[in-house]
């Protein structure tokens, strides 16, 4: 599975962002918990989960402020 980036997450709405999780945790449980097989799927879940942590906890003004300091960066700063 490719891994997010921190700018996908961010890009995602909050029930994509939990889709994503349920589809993952899906793909653990049909696996066995816990083994190297999961590790990267589980870790890929608790990125999604502090995504959406961190929009509880400070809302969406963090995705804007991200778009904001893009705006403002110069040429070569941009993604």
């Amino acid at each position: 599975m490719k891994k997010l980036s921190e700018e996908a997450l961010k890009g995602m709405s909050d029930g994509e962002l939990r889709t994503a999780a349920r589809r993952l945790e899906t793909r653990v449980g049909k696996q066995k918990r816990g083994t190297d097989a999961t590790r990267a799927l589980e870790e890929e879940i608790c990125y999604i989960q502090r995504e959406l942590e961190l929009r509880r906890r400070f809302g969406h003004a963090r995705v804007s402020v991200e778009s904001q300091n893009n705006e403002n960066a110069l040429e070569f700063e941009r993604p």
